[in-house]
């Protein structure tokens, strides 16, 4: 075998460091470009890709964390709606209950049967909600210096991204999220099914309580919980790296 292809662990974990480093930079040279291309933003938009993204060294438990969930009609960001959203802060060993947010958005958006039934969201609830400028206004300001958390981040991260396409035209969203599906399948080596892999399936099967499931904030709240499990049944008392996150 070629000697330039065997690595020892110090280069590995030099090549490791290179690649999230990679990523970090990129999403900072995105967020840089964003900014130059759109100089008329409001100030949160502003405010929230201007704000500095951690290091690959950074310890997780150093840095502010936002546990985020969506309501909505369907899976498609460009076709569904958001009906409700939730969301708490937190660090990698607490959350603060004291930052709970539970949003309904006033929408018209034509409401499926099943959606419904699952989330018990109705038209009579929905004129009860805010308009969803200031929904999303509040949950991006609370997001600004924060990695954002969910559980099967696609939704979040693509609603979010589809909001701001709509409204401001941005065809670029780069934020900094940490999934705690692929956190959760990473400890069973992938072997676990789509059905067991549901934020409520996950919970159970590392000892967590029933919750009160498609709720936005309970859902944040739940996959918060979640992510502090996961990192101490992961990595013991020794907190992990955000690149160590990233690349699980």
């Amino acid at each position: 075998m070629n000697k330039t292809h065997i690595f020892n662990r110090s280069q590995w974990r030099l090549w490791w460091q290179c690649l999230l480093g990679n990523h970090l930079n990129d999403l900072e040279q995105r967020r840089i470009t964003l900014l130059q291309q759109h100089p008329d933003l409001p100030d949160f938009i502003q405010a929230l890709f201007s704000a500095s993204l951690p290091q690959p060294s950074t310890i997780v438990n150093q840095c502010s964390l936002l546990a985020i969930d969506f309501e909505t009609t369907g899976f498609d960001a460009q076709q569904d709606h958001i009906l409700s959203v939730g969301y708490v802060a937190m660090q990698s060993n607490a959350i603060d209950l004291s930052t709970s947010v539970s949003e309904l958005v006033n929408s018209r958006a034509a409401i499926k049967p099943d959606s419904v039934v699952i989330n018990h969201i109705d038209h009579a609830k929905l004129l009860q909600g805010q308009a969803l400028d200031e929904v999303m206004m509040r949950l991006l300001v609370a997001l600004t210096g924060k990695i954002g958390i969910a559980h099967g981040c696609f939704m979040e991260q693509g609603f979010i991204n589809a909001y701001l396409q709509h409204k401001y035209q941005l065809n670029d969203c780069p934020l900094l999220w940490l999934d705690t599906l692929p956190l959760y399948q990473s400890l069973y080596n992938n072997q676990i099914s789509h059905q067991d892999a549901r934020l409520g399936s996950a919970r159970h099967k590392l000892g967590l309580p029933e919750y009160q499931a498609h709720d936005a904030l309970f859902d944040a709240i739940a996959c918060g919980e979640l992510c502090i499990v996961l990192l101490h049944k992961i990595y013991g008392n020794k907190y992990p790296t955000i690149g160590q996150l990233l690349k699980r």
